[in-house]
């Protein structure tokens, strides 16, 4: 069962948001491997947990694909994940 880091962060004064990264047993990063609802770019995750909160499309968390700064969103929990080399699944 693949173990989980949290991290939050202040957007506002009221509002506190959290990211859930996905990680293995082993504690690396983990992948979603089950297709996602839409693709955008991005520079740095950040960006794409920003995606997934304002895109209908995105629900459940991102696939951040740091060498082709590629944001893969998923409205629904992915069924299957994967350790891959740089990327990571970032549940919000």
């Amino acid at each position: 069962m693949p173990s989980v880091v949290q991290a939050s962060w202040a957007c506002t004064p009221s509002r506190v948001n959290t990211a859930l990264t996905q990680k293995a047993q082993d504690g690396r990063a983990s992948c979603a491997t089950s297709p996602p609802n839409e693709t955008v770019t991005a520079d740095f995750a950040i960006e794409c947990v920003a995606a997934c909160q304002v895109r209908e499309s995105c629900r459940d968390g991102v696939n951040y694909r740091s060498d082709d700064e590629l944001c893969e969103l998923y409205h629904d929990p992915p069924t299957s994940y994967q350790v891959q080399p740089n990327c990571l699944y970032i549940r919000v």
